[in-house]
């Protein structure tokens, strides 16, 4: 059956996933097109070398084929710019690969050419005749420059030397992946001539979306018409993929074909992670398994030793570096006090009865919480010093039984404010929030000017009880233990999904966990269940709040 009428059964006209990069279905999201009009103008104001790196399947040859369309798209720009490309400069010899670019320049006898000097020769008296006394911009662009031999970087800076008193003879675009950093930064003398150099990155949930419905819609899916991807499967297609373009047009391709092959109207969650795991098998899977399960048990023994031969507190007193640990695990605010829970954790928990005290006794002298007071009895001797139990040292307990000064740190990303990022992580950019993480950011003088890629250390901010109202039903999307990894999903949910919220909090079993729930409880489990049914798999009903649990400004 011919491909045209084989994808006729879904009401295309086209294949829409296809491997070659046809111009047509370039998209334009945020990242490619930023490079695509920084790499024009460059070019237009003759800066000589720029540099683009990504990971293989990012779209960098797509990228270059759409930068060469650029300059042939108006009669003008097809007189006066001329556009050479290379695909594959592995050269072994200087020779061959200056024969290459005379070649691609066009010129005469570069065969018979005898010497290396002779071709280089022949290429600057080309450049001056076409950039000087034509006015035309030249320009060479090289795909895979990461197979770019040494002596051919030499050469290509010796062509930058070909210059007027008014700019570049040679434009000359290096698209490469990102081992071509290591080569930058081992060359200086070549690395200080790229005029710029970008770097490509996978594309976020929502980039991964329009994607696939430009490039359906390219193939003559109506967008009136019925949906060949839910949207649980989308999620699972940018999972399985991870943003890289071209691993997204490959997986698409093969679910498409499954859809057809089991006469499906559309592609479920459950058909795309089927067709994911058999396109990238994963035979070494059971091997790794073995090798983690090896190594966490491995880890739970050495944490049992480290548990049982505790060292004594007379053994920490020798050692001063369990004092400077503790000190890192206080807020600037409360240095002199005990790492106790505030106030507002307290509430969170059953308080303990009241411990009978004199009203003289220094606080060193708190008796220990777990046992009954006793008066002290008259004595001439002094007596020992009790355990400070308030007070948490590393090797004394496990670290998830300690609360957090601090949730962890981010980059502050580009286009969000730091009011907006406040208000993602603790629920409100109030003034006492704002100062809180002024004070953890003493490397920030003004809060009202914090630039994107800046690192934001965010304090444990304890929170009043009633952060998730017990009287309803919550749904929880995520978990995870890294304010990082939690952060990433929050970021990347769909738009067009029921709103959800991120949810920091300590208990005594888990220790610091970052939990993803939809914003709106509801008020019977099963209009929770109904909801879960239409949301991505992993999606469940939230378990009940564990006994002591401590929420941070949320």
């Amino acid at each position: 059956m011919p491909s045209m009428d084989y994808f006729k059964i879904l009401n295309l006209k086209q294949e829409p996933f296809s491997n070659s990069p046809g111009p047509e279905f370039f998209f334009e999201s945020t990242v490619h097109l930023a490079c695509l009009q920084q790499l024009e103008i460059a070019i237009r104001l003759h800066r000589g070398m720029n540099v683009v790196m990504g990971d293989v399947g990012t779209g960098k040859t797509t990228l270059c084929r759409q930068l060469i369309l650029r300059f042939t798209e108006s009669e003008d720009d097809r007189r006066e710019i001329v556009t050479r490309l290379l695909l594959d400069p592995s050269f072994s010899t200087p020779r061959e690969f200056l024969a290459a670019v005379a070649a691609s320049f066009g010129l005469v006898g570069v065969e018979s050419a005898g010497s290396e000097w002779v071709l280089k020769e022949g290429i600057r008296n080309y450049l001056f005749q076409k950039g000087v006394d034509e006015k035309k911009t030249i320009v060479l662009i090289i795909d895979e420059g990461q197979k770019l031999p040494e002596f051919c970087r030499e050469i290509l800076r010796e062509f930058l030397n070909y210059d007027t008193n008014e700019n570049k003879l040679l434009q000359i675009v290096i698209f490469a992946q990102n081992e071509f950093r290591e080569i930058l930064k081992e060359h200086e003398n070549f690395a200080d001539r790229v005029n710029q150099c970008y770097l490509l990155g996978p594309l976020n949930f929502r980039e991964t979306q329009a994607l696939i419905r430009f490039r359906l819609a390219r193939a003559g899916h109506s967008a009136d018409g019925p949906r060949l991807f839910t949207l649980p499967a989308l999620w699972a297609i940018y999972r399985a993929t991870g943003g890289y373009p071209r691993r997204i047009i490959t997986l698409c391709h093969h679910i498409l074909l499954t859809v057809i092959i089991r006469n499906r109207a559309r592609a479920g969650w459950f058909l795309v992670r089927s067709a994911a795991k058999r396109l990238t098998p994963n035979p070494g899977r059971p091997k790794r398994w073995t090798v983690t399960t090896t190594a966490l048990a491995a880890a739970l023994f050495l944490a049992f030793i480290a548990l049982w031969y505790a060292p004594t507190p007379q053994d920490i007193a020798r050692h001063p570096w369990p004092t400077v640990q503790t000190a890192q695990l206080t807020t600037p605010a409360e240095k002199s006090e005990p790492l106790v829970p505030p106030a507002p954790m307290a509430t969170t928990v059953k308080p303990a009865p009241p411990l009978q005290t004199t009203a003289t006794a220094e606080p060193s002298l708190k008796p220990d919480p777990g046992r009954t007071a006793i008066p002290p009895a008259p004595s001439t001797k002094a007596a020992p010093a009790p355990s400070r139990p308030e007070t948490v040292l590393p090797g004394n307990a496990d670290t998830k039984k300690q609360i957090p000064s601090r949730l962890g740190q981010l980059k502050l990303r580009e286009g969000v404010s730091l009011p907006l990022l406040l208000r993602e992580i603790y629920g409100n950019n109030g003034t006492a929030n704002l100062q809180a993480v002024a004070l953890a950011n003493p490397h920030i003088s003004d809060m009202n000017r914090v630039r994107a890629g800046e690192t934001i250390s965010l304090p444990a901010i304890p929170a009043s009880p009633g952060s998730l109202a017990p009287e309803k039903i919550w749904v929880q999307m995520a978990k995870k233990a890294a304010l990082e990894d939690a952060y990433r999903l929050f970021t990347d949910y769909p738009s067009d999904m029921p709103p959800i919220r991120l949810i920091a909090s300590w208990n005594p079993r888990e220790g610091l966990v970052f939990t993803i729930v939809l914003k709106n409880g509801f008020s019977s489990a099963k209009a929770a269940r109904d909801a879960i049914q239409h949301l991505p798999t992993g999606a469940k009903i939230m378990e009940k709040t564990e006994k002591g649990t401590v929420f941070f400004a949320n």
